[in-house]
């Protein structure tokens, strides 16, 4: 199965090559109309409706992340919503997949919760964090988290350098760490971060990646990651 990954994307609904599935790891809303209810609805059911109804693939599976604040409010709480035909949105939910090619399926989980850094969507409070971690299955084949484990350099890079920390903070989620290290998914791919490290590398029998598109000045300077599962 041909897996491509993306996240990050706020807006840009990039061209993406023919594959079996694509995985979005969050923050597609734009960022100039992010908290526009009534624009956000537009550009949902027009621009990014059309984008995925051409995407050239079966099936696309998302989690949210902190700037989606409209897919907050219309998606599930808790499961998975299905929109366009297509589309299945999953917050702290899994998908099972079938991938006729291989004749198998493939579980994949998908939590849009971050570490808490301010009031944006899906930042429930640190002390929250393992609950909704702790309900990732133990057999998953692909984790898709907004946020990014401190892991490699995913999610282990340095964040909140000044004169009084001049060798900043790790800026990913020990939260998430702990979990992946004790579910071990055999891929864990993530976003948020955007300086993470985009390529899939492995650590204790698990593959990680940040598959952000834009960079910390918010350019598209990354390409999708695909591989195959």
């Amino acid at each position: 199965m041909t897996v491509t990954a993306i996240s990050d994307i706020h807006g840009h609904l990039i061209k993406i090559d023919p594959c079996d599935i694509l995985l979005i790891c969050g923050d597609v809303s734009p960022l100039e109309i992010q908290k526009d209810y009534t624009q956000m609805i537009s550009w949902l059911f027009k621009d990014f409706r059309k984008w995925i109804e051409e995407m050239p693939c079966d099936r696309v599976i998302m989690t949210p992340g902190n700037h989606d604040y409209l897919f907050q409010k219309i998606c599930k709480e808790y499961g998975i919503t299905e929109l366009f035909g297509k589309l299945y949105i999953l917050v702290d939910a899994e998908f099972n997949h079938y991938d006729s090619n291989d004749d198998k399926w493939y579980k994949i989980y998908g939590t849009p919760q971050c570490k808490q850094f301010g009031t944006w969507p899906y930042m429930p409070g640190d002390s929250r964090l393992d609950d909704f971690y702790s309900k990732i299955p133990e057999d998953v084949d692909i984790l898709i988290s907004h946020d990014s484990p401190q892991i490699g350099q995913v999610g282990n890079i340095l964040e909140d350098k000044n004169s009084f920390n001049p060798f900043g903070r790790p800026a990913g989620n020990k939260y998430l760490t702990s979990a992946c290290y004790h579910k071990l998914p055999k891929y864990v791919l993530s976003g948020h971060i955007h300086s993470g490290d985009h390529e899939l590398k492995e650590y204790s029998d698990m593959k990680l990646a940040n598959v952000s598109l834009l960079d910390e000045s918010y350019e598209v300077v990354y390409k999708p990651l695909t591989f195959t599962l």
